[in-house]
């Protein structure tokens, strides 16, 4: 893993998932003196109160400004906030962590873009593409070959499993399984437990199994 010379990561998000990220990061740079925490960003002032942590709320998500030694990582969970946070910081010139926990697996063949987070355990196959911004969560798998798009969130033992074309802003719930060869359009969702046999179009959700879909809205 390539380390910056000092590097200070903000977390964009206090919530659970940005205290989890705080334990990744702290797992996968412990021994980098020169990367250190330096606190969350979230318009809730008050979201870690009643959690013992020694990193500080800096500020709120629209007026802090981002510092050339920054980097970001987004800690929010939901595709579409995480889009729009990642534009918004992309925009005020913020540059971006890549944060890969160290028992995650990634193949040398595989790329992972900028802003992606790869929590314990997950998994990237041979080839297979990870757009930025993308979260894999516990046991998350991508297989060989597939490719899933940017701002994605695949839910903990989610699989994508080989040649998958996953697109922008999806979310896979908890052990869904799209099978191999398959695709999931633009802002799609994948329920907890579906298994995709067919082509999901964009901006519907499917689940069962065999999964069914249907329009979100």
């Amino acid at each position: 893993m390539t380390h910056h010379e000092d590097q200070r990561v903000i977390i964009v998000g206090a919530g659970g998932f940005g205290r989890e990220v705080l334990q990744y990061v702290r797992e996968a740079y412990g021994a980098d003196p020169r990367t250190h925490v330096a606190g969350f960003l979230d318009d809730n002032p008050a979201t870690l109160q009643g959690f013992d942590l020694d990193c500080p709320v800096l500020g709120d998500t629209r007026t802090y400004r981002p510092q050339p030694e920054d980097r970001l990582l987004i800690a929010v969970g939901e595709p579409k906030t995480r889009a729009v946070l990642a534009d918004r910081f992309r925009e005020a010139g913020a540059t971006f962590l890549r944060l890969i926990h160290p028992t995650a697996y990634v193949s040398g063949t595989a790329s992972v873009g900028d802003g992606c987070i790869l929590a314990p355990f997950a998994t990237v196959g041979a080839h297979a593409r990870i757009g930025e911004h993308s979260v894999l969560t516990f046991y998350a798998s991508v297989g060989h070959d597939a490719s899933v798009g940017r701002w994605c969130a695949l839910s903990p033992h989610s699989v994508v499993n080989g040649g998958t074309r996953i697109g922008d802003r999806v979310f896979l719930g908890s052990h869904a399984v799209v099978n191999p060869l398959q695709s999931v359009g633009d802002d799609a969702k994948v329920a907890a437990g579906a298994v995709v046999y067919r082509p999901v179009p964009p901006s519907t959700i499917a689940a069962g199994n065999p999964a069914k879909t249907r329009p979100l809205w």
